[in-house]
């Protein structure tokens, strides 16, 4: 057997990573930066492989900042700059990626006090200075891509082309998400998701089919205090300990109406249907016809979280998104130690 290599990395002189979200700036303005800073790295030479210093600049879902946007962050130095206009861009590019000096006027944020900054690695390293010909920089806007610094072989070209593929094609869209399998958490990790839509601002839904209409769990309990999540139980226990099958079966039909109802005309970004998979699979509906009418009707952008054990097959290939947990130990089974107030309930 070979003896493994460690894994090799190429270097970067900086890191910079702009905003694409949304909440504070149209995510049009960050992708134009983007396309600016490519430019200018080409034409001083800063995309080379080769090269110590060379700058990569990232497009990011969310700097957890929104507002003032678009927002940049270079990195190691852990300067956060707000507010990034064209001429902004400009400036933080010749005097802070070039000169090496941040922008003070256009920082809001610092990670380190001025001077204590993270060593610039090509500094550490004693790599030679950068010999950067600031006047190469192409003017705001300009295409100048016959310039390309460093030629690209076939498979370097085919990587580039796939990356600007993937940034010409930035979507969002509604995720269907399936929180299935044997272990705990499904109902959990759902709450985590309304939890940060609520953080959000979005406008967020629970239906319950089989925890009982009067139930008061401590999410429950949570959701009230947090305020602007509208919280639908319509079960009357758990399947083992129904007395009533047919009662059982009517309430989860009936609130599968509920939520039809809520999924068209509610307005919500978020809307979660809690052990909705048993339902499906015990044939109280007819999944086909589920999936069918979530396909015709389902918001775009609304995201839907269906929980539950024993999610068909279908609902697995239909959805954006599928989470298994898979119990490997049990308190009540290892220690006998029971549902416990806060954890479970």
């Amino acid at each position: 057997m070979t003896e493994q290599q460690a894994p090799s990395m190429r270097q970067y002189g900086r890191h910079m990573f702009l905003c694409n979200h949304g909440d504070c700036a149209e995510p049009a303005a960050a992708e134009a930066l983007l396309r600016q800073i490519e430019q200018w790295n080409r034409d001083v030479g800063l995309n080379q492989l080769r090269n110590p210093h060379r700058i990569k600049c990232s497009l990011v879902d969310c700097l957890g900042v929104c507002q003032k946007g678009p927002i940049l962050v270079v990195y190691p130095d852990g300067v956060w700059y707000h507010s990034v206009d064209s001429a902004a861009l400009e400036r933080i590019y010749r005097e802070h990626i070039i000169g090496g000096a941040p922008v003070e006027e256009l920082i809001f944020h610092r990670l380190y006090p001025p001077g204590q900054e993270p060593a610039y690695a090509p500094g550490v390293r004693g790599d030679a200075p950068p010999a950067i010909d600031a006047d190469r920089l192409s003017p705001v806007g300009a295409s100048n891509n016959h310039d390309i610094a460093e030629p690209s072989t076939d498979r370097n070209a085919a990587a580039d082309q796939r990356r600007q593929n993937a940034r010409r094609h930035v979507q969002k869209k509604g995720l269907v998400i399936v929180n299935t399998g044997e272990g705990k958490g499904k109902t959990t990790a759902a709450l985590g998701i309304m939890t940060r839509a609520w953080g959000r601002k979005m406008k967020v839904g629970v239906i319950q089919f089989l925890k009982h209409e009067n139930a008061r769990y401590g999410e429950i309990k949570a959701a009230a205090r947090m305020g602007d999540i509208d919280w639908i139980s319509t079960g009357d226990g758990w399947t083992w300990t129904s007395t009533d099958m047919d009662e059982t079966i009517a309430r989860a039909r009936h609130a599968w109406s509920l939520a039809q109802e809520r999924i068209i005309n509610g307005g919500y970004d978020l809307f979660i249907l809690d052990e909705f998979t048993y339902p499906l699979a015990y044939g109280w509906l007819d999944v086909n016809e589920v999936l069918a009418w979530l396909e015709a009707n389902k918001p775009p952008m609304l995201h839907l979280v269906i929980t539950g054990r024993y999610a068909p097959q279908n609902l697995i290939d239909f959805a954006d998104l599928v989470t298994e947990m898979r119990e490997i130990k049990h308190p009540f089974r290892e220690q006998g130690i029971r549902a416990q107030a806060g954890i479970e309930y």
